[in-house]
């Protein structure tokens, strides 16, 4: 049997710099750069920047 291929895009979590346990989930290339964004955050009420997380839940 022959082997399953991976897709091309990933769903990844954005973590809020702010500390706030706020996260947003998102999709991206398989081939491109981990993301980094500015995005609203409202927690702090406030744009922070969101990082893409790793699977052991720190961060890039």
């Amino acid at each position: 049997m022959a082997k399953k291929t991976k897709s091309r895009t990933m769903v990844v979590r954005l973590i809020s710099m702010a500390m706030t346990g706020y996260y947003r989930t998102v999709t991206r290339a398989r081939t491109h750069r981990p993301l980094s964004m500015l995005k609203y955050d409202p927690v702090v009420k406030r744009k922070v920047l969101f990082l893409e997380a790793t699977k052991g839940g720190k961060n890039k």
